[in-house]
C-alpha cells in the first residue's frame, strides 16, 4: 500500500526515459526562448549578428555537451563560465552589446542541465 510513497524517497529517482525526456524538454524550451531573446538582435549589421550567433552557438554546444560527454563536470564548469563571460566576449568581438536577456537565459539553461545531469538515476540492467 505504501510502496509508491516509499519509492519516492528511496529511489531510483529517474530512469533513462525520464532523463532523456528532461534533456529534450530543456532543449525545446530554451531553444524557443533563445529565439525570442535573439529577435532583439535583428537590427544588428550582418557582422555583429554573425559574431553574436557564433558566441551563442558556442555556449549552446557547451551546454549540450554537459549531457553528451563523459567529461560532464568539466563542461558544466565551462558552460557556467561561458554564460558569465558572454556579455564581455560579445562586446570584444562585435561593436554591440549582447541582448540583456541572453546571458541569464544561457545560465538558467546551464543550471537546469546540470541539475538533470547530476540527479540520481536508476542503473541500467
Amino acid at each position: 500500500m505504501f510502496e509508491p510513497i516509499r519509492r519516492i524517497f528511496t529511489g531510483p529517482w529517474m530512469d533513462e526515459r525520464e532523463y532523456r525526456a528532461n534533456i529534450l524538454g530543456l532543449q525545446i524550451v530554451f531553444g524557443a526562448v533563445l529565439g525570442f531573446v535573439l529577435a532583439g538582435a535583428e537590427n544588428f549589421d550582418r557582422f555583429d549578428f554573425a559574431g553574436l550567433l557564433l558566441v551563442t552557438i558556442g555556449a549552446v554546444v557547451t551546454i549540450l555537451y554537459i549531457s553528451a560527454s563523459p567529461r560532464r563536470f568539466t563542461y558544466s564548469m565551462l558552460a557556467l563560465g561561458y554564460g558569465l563571460a558572454l556579455p564581455w566576449i560579445v562586446l570584444r568581438i562585435t561593436d554591440v552589446q549582447a541582448p540583456d536577456k541572453l546571458a541569464p537565459t544561457l545560465l538558467i539553461w546551464t543550471l537546469f542541465q546540470i541539475g538533470v545531469e547530476f540527479s540520481p538515476r536508476a542503473r541500467e540492467p
